[in-house]
């Protein structure tokens, strides 16, 4: 599509610019923030990181640096943001057709990287309220949705 700078400049005005100045209110109650959906590769097992094993830290890292790539176009599509919530619940689905590990074996890795992409505030009890974990439809291998929560 072509657009002259006129219907470009009208564009932005309507559904805003990224990185430009968010002008909405949200002082006024009964504003909740909205659940989060982040698509991330399949996690690779904890298992393996506890043992001193070079190559699961390098298999970790190299995760993290694709989840970083993931995270970043969900944040250019507005679907994700830096919120660092209080409290929350993780809805987590895992693909069979991705995932060779356990449902709890991932949990950990995922977790710590809501925390490290600053989307989430903590993982302690007082933070992370539930986990539901299951498998079934993550185009990417695992489906995070992250609820906040009031309180």
């Amino acid at each position: 599509m072509r657009w002259t700078e006129k219907q470009l400049a009208e564009h932005l005005e309507r559904t805003g610019a990224a990185g430009a100045k968010n002008r909405v209110d949200v002082s006024n109650p009964p504003f909740r923030p909205v659940d989060m959906l982040l698509d991330l590769p399949a996690p690779i097992s904890v298992n393996r990181m506890r043992r001193v094993d070079w190559k699961a830290r390098k298999n970790a890292l190299s995760w993290r640096e694709m989840a970083d790539k993931f995270l970043e176009a969900a944040m250019t599509r507005g679907e994700v943001q830096r919120a660092r919530l209080a409290r929350y619940e993780l809805q987590i689905t895992l693909s069979e057709q991705h995932c060779r590990i356990d449902a709890d074996n991932g949990l950990k890795l995922l977790i710590d990287y809501l925390r490290y992409a600053e989307i989430v505030l903590d993982d302690s009890k007082k933070n992370l309220r539930r986990i539901v974990v299951e498998w079934g439809h993550a185009p990417a291998g695992c489906r995070v949705l992250i609820k906040p929560m009031e309180g």
